[in-house]
């Protein structure tokens, strides 16, 4: 056996059973009788588009996605969705090719020639290296898989020169189990108990769960319910709570009211979440305005200016258990207190979705959702909107990376968790403008086959660049541009294709889509009023 075959007998031991990736002239030997080792692959248009699948891919399956990816351009390809992990702590297991070992470092023009990659990647994945001694590929392989269950939880690079893809190799098998991996116990500076006495103390506690808790929904509710402790979810923690639930304040952080709930609290317990610039967003404030901060995560490096205490290294559902154990449940005037808390901020956020032109819009889209349905968001106007004001009562729904705030990841994104869950329908959602990075991926969900529909918000530009340099007091520039007619595109990779003109269209063509297996692409001509204003320079655009 040679090793590019050894590698993927070895991953179906680690319960891997999808690849991602584009075969090439340096990536053969991984591609090598691929059929029989138990992995499927998805064959995306371009590398970008195989670390989105890999992304979506585990957050629906909670099984790292696997890329093969080739030597240079493929690796380099791959790097903004790779950094996307990064940022949303996705563990991604990427294994790259290079050029053979006595070319490493040689730069001679050789086809696909790159300086070493592995320290290109490294600030982007938990640990990254090229190898070139085979007896290596299997320990760090073994080294992913036992940190992912420890760490906080980030890509990894593995690097191999294609001639030692061709080497002969005996079968590579996963070490024997250890003892169960366990996190590291909290600080002795700030132990359990203590954190049970200040939340024992607390009278007008917040929670504020994030992404490292979307696993943990029934403890972050039931610890809510003994706090009488609003929650504000950040957007990879939406679903956490049923949206009636009396407690859930939604994803509604930058929201007046919701600040004001939060700053006034005399605790936030922030679970599984770092609290970035991004979702605690103060307008008006340099800093957010945190009286003293709880929180627990399994990365305790990171920190809040307003953390007053390290950091609880433990997971969320672990810290719930060991909190609800001890704690006295919330009186009925404790619990009536906070759930007029939560009601003050959702009335505030009610408004904000009331007023906002694009809810009719997302109305439309969440009556015709099937419940089991999963959503992927790139950034544009209707999907923002969504982030917020999109109701969802189950985790693991709503795909929007928003924070590291790439362009193109929904449709790739969509893919990948349709090859995660083929019996579900998968919605992405897209503007004109952040659909045409990735278009192309069209023809990878074609050829899958699944109940893909991509819903593309057509405002004729970058219409919100537009609206944050009229914001900013500057000329807009480089926002009028157009694809002409994104529904004949769609046609040509084989996409049934409709183009509502109303929201009740919308809602029709959206159940339609939905409710049949294939690619769907449902292209909405923004109203004038969210559109970018037409070029007159360009009688295209203008008409």
């Amino acid at each position: 056996m040679r090793l590019g075959q050894a590698i993927s007998a070895l991953l179906t031991e680690y319960g891997v059973s999808q690849i991602f990736g584009i075969p090439g002239v340096h990536t053969l030997e991984l591609f090598r009788d691929i059929d029989q080792s138990g992995l499927s692959v998805t064959i995306p248009r371009h590398e970008q588009g195989a670390g989105f699948m890999a992304d979506a891919y585990t957050r629906v399956t909670g099984t790292p996605g696997v890329c093969y990816l080739i030597t240079g351009p493929g690796v380099l390809n791959a790097l903004t969705p790779i950094a996307q992990a990064w940022h949303d702590s996705i563990p991604m297991l990427i294994i790259g090719s290079t050029v053979t070992r006595a070319q490493l470092g040689a730069h001679r023009g050789t086809l696909h020639d790159t300086p070493d990659l592995a320290p290109v990647l490294r600030p982007f994945t938990l640990f990254s290296e090229t190898v070139t001694d085979a007896a290596r590929v299997p320990e760090l392989i073994d080294e992913a898989f036992r940190r992912w269950e420890t760490e906080r939880p980030r890509p990894v690079y593995i690097g191999i020169p294609r001639d030692l893809l061709e080497e002969e190799v005996g079968a590579l098998h996963r070490p024997a189990a250890a003892s169960a991996a366990t996190l590291s116990d909290p600080t002795p500076e700030f132990d359990l108990a203590a954190a049970r006495e200040v939340l024992a103390q607390a009278s007008r506690p917040v929670v504020i769960a994030g992404g490292g808790a979307r696993h943990d929904g029934q403890a972050v509710r039931e610890l809510a319910e003994r706090l009488a402790a609003p929650v504000v979810l950040t957007g990879n923690a939406k679903g956490l709570l049923p949206e009636a639930h009396p407690l859930n304040v939604g994803i509604s952080m930058p929201f007046p009211l919701t600040q004001e709930l939060v700053s006034d609290a005399d605790l936030v317990v922030a679970l599984g979440t770092e609290l970035s610039d991004f979702e605690v967003l103060f307008t008006g404030s340099e800093e957010p305005r945190l009286a003293d901060v709880l929180r627990v995560d399994i990365d305790p490096d990171v920190t809040h200016p307003d953390q007053t205490r390290p950091t609880l290294p433990l997971r969320v559902g672990e810290f719930a258990s060991a909190m609800l154990a001890e704690l006295t449940p919330a009186d009925p005037a404790q619990a009536r207190a906070g759930a007029g808390r939560a009601a003050a901020a959702r009335a505030g956020f009610a408004e904000e979705r009331a007023r906002d032109p694009h809810t009719p819009w997302i109305e439309a889209i969440a009556r015709a959702l099937p419940e089991n349905a999963i959503l992927t968001a790139d950034s544009a106007q209707v999907a923002y909107q969504a982030h917020h004001f999109l109701p969802l009562d189950t985790p693991g729904r709503w795909l929007a990376p928003y924070g590291y705030g790439t362009l193109g990841p929904a449709l790739p994104m969509a893919i990948g968790a349709a090859v995660a869950a083929p019996d579900r329908p998968v919605v992405a959602l897209a503007g004109d403008g952040s659909s045409l990075f990735t278009l192309p991926e069209l023809a990878t969900a074609r050829d899958l086959g699944a109940n893909v529909t991509m819903a593309i918000w057509d405002n004729g530009g970058y219409r919100e660049i537009e609206v944050s340099f009229d914001r900013a007091e500057i000329q807009p520039a480089g926002v009028r541009t157009t694809a002409h007619d994104l529904g004949v595109i769609a046609e040509g990779f084989g996409a049934h294709v409709a183009r509502p003109t109303s929201e009740a269209e919308l809602e029709a063509e959206l159940r339609a889509a939905t409710a049949h297996a294939g690619l769907s692409v449902i292209v909405v001509r923004a109203p004038a009023a969210h559109r970018v204003e037409a070029d007159s320079l360009n009688p295209e655009v203008a008409a």
